[in-house]
């Protein structure tokens, strides 16, 4: 079976594994904040301090680091299991191109673990790994799910995604004061964009086939 035969963007088992991806982090992001050593300023912190072993002003932060490691260990092992999906499943486009971008985005989540406060080289090589990766699945999705029919917004969904990671990145070289506010916005449309084209696989006619043809055969187990 050629590439372009098969599925685009990933299934359902795929798709239910990067929900639980972004839950996950957003939770533990959301944990990290209330339990972080000092009060947690959203738009001027940034989001690697809650890996810190101690806050800003050097207060204690041994709580918010647990949470973050764990978050962080649970994603990386989810891109893992994505990773071993797309192996496997060769029906999936392009199934080894997204096996090795999930597995490096899986390896830099357990990268970025490691404390900014001790060694940021380390911290911000995992963050580099992770983003970058993340952000060539979502790319790739995109561009799929825009050969799909019922995708309009595909084009609003790539201007949100790239303005919002470039202006992070412009930000970041010129080490300017609003680089952890396009942080964040670069950080949640990621994952956020990431879910929604996702779950855009539906979309493909085989699916609505295998749902139509799924639906008489649970009605004739029910009777």
């Amino acid at each position: 079976m050629r590439e372009n035969e098969g599925i685009p963007i990933c299934n359902k088992k795929t798709d239910s594994l990067f929900l639980l991806l972004v839950v996950i982090n957003i939770v533990s992001m959301a944990v990290g904040m209330l339990l972080y050593g000092e009060p947690f300023n959203f738009w001027q912190d940034a989001i690697s301090y809650l890996g810190a072993t101690k806050t800003i002003n050097g207060y204690p932060n041994y709580r918010s680091f647990f949470v973050f490691a764990l978050g962080m260990s649970l994603s990386g092992f989810i891109m893992m299991k994505i990773a071993f999906i797309f192996h496997r499943n060769y029906r999936i486009n392009y199934h080894r191109l997204k096996r090795n971008l999930a597995l490096f985005a899986g390896t830099g989540f357990f990268i970025i673990i490691f404390p900014c406060n001790i060694n940021n080289s380390i911290h911000s090589a995992g963050g580099a790994l992770l983003f970058g990766d993340l952000w060539g699945l979502t790319l790739l999705f995109l561009i799929e799910a825009g050969k799909l029919p019922g995708a309009g917004h595909i084009m609003l969904c790539h201007f949100i995604l790239h303005s919002t990671v470039l202006a992070y990145a412009f930000n970041f070289v010129i080490q300017s004061g609003i680089l952890q506010i396009t942080q964040k916005f670069a950080v949640f449309s990621l994952i956020v964009i990431l879910k929604l084209t996702t779950s855009l696989y539906r979309l493909m006619p085989q699916y609505e086939d295998e749902a139509n043809t799924a639906a008489p055969l649970q009605n004739q187990c029910n009777t």
